[in-house]
């Protein structure tokens, strides 16, 4: 009997090493692979910017929405179209992931406002067919500590040519209903390729970083 005893209880103690075992590999397997989780959401500050449409908005207009931000400019050659492309192409699936009620926003923000006025940007969003695509931009003394509080970044040469580019992030940024900095979606880096975060990273992880926001 003592026997038993002692293989039932081990029996018992092996059961249990084996669910902690497959809840941590659970764990591991649902961290995103691309994307950060900030362990506490990061308040914006305010800020005044152009929209597309000629409205200007501030902080007040990302609360009672999730809201995906990439920060680029119209005449980006490869990054911005293709990382708009997917947003605008992933957008029923994204809000389907969201939980129930929400609002799902895309804001595009040119860090390129010489070129980019409120009429260019109105033909490049009505270009991706999304209602839910917002252009916006300033003047870089709004501009940039905006981009900079998202955790993004851009820079501009000071050429004198027309067709300059604009360096700036890859990354697309998720802002809570708070208004609040939660997470962020960073590109494939690869030697030889556009750094993009593709329609398949991004919905691959946009389900396991909502449910670490729960």
């Amino acid at each position: 009997m003592k026997i038993q005893k002692i293989v039932v209880a081990l029996l018992l103690i092996l059961v249990m090493l084996a669910g902690v075992l497959s809840y941590q590999h659970l764990q591991k397997v649902a961290e995103p692979a691309s994307a950060l989780v900030y362990p506490k959401a990061r308040d914006l500050q305010e800020f005044k910017l152009s929209s597309h449409q000629g409205t200007t908005l501030g902080r007040q207009d990302l609360r009672g929405q999730w809201t995906l931000a990439f920060v680029g400019y119209t005449y980006c050659p490869d990054i911005c179209p293709m990382t708009m492309a997917t947003l605008s192409g992933s957008y029923n699936q994204l809000q389907q992931m969201l939980p129930a009620g929400s609002k799902l926003a895309i804001w595009f923000i040119s860090a390129d406002p010489q070129r980019d006025t409120v009429s260019q940007l109105n033909s490049y969003v009505g270009y991706f067919q999304q209602p839910a695509i917002t252009g916006v931009t300033a003047g870089h003394d709004q501009l940039f500590p905006f981009v900079r509080d998202l955790g993004l970044m851009y820079a501009i040469s000071s050429t004198t040519e027309p067709d300059y580019l604009v360096d700036h992030s890859a990354s697309i940024v998720l802002i809570n209903p708070d208004a609040q900095l939660a997470a962020v979606f960073k590109p494939e880096m690869a030697a030889g390729k556009v750094p993009l975060v593709s329609k398949t990273m991004l919905l691959a992880d946009f389900p396991l970083v909502m449910a670490k926001l729960k």
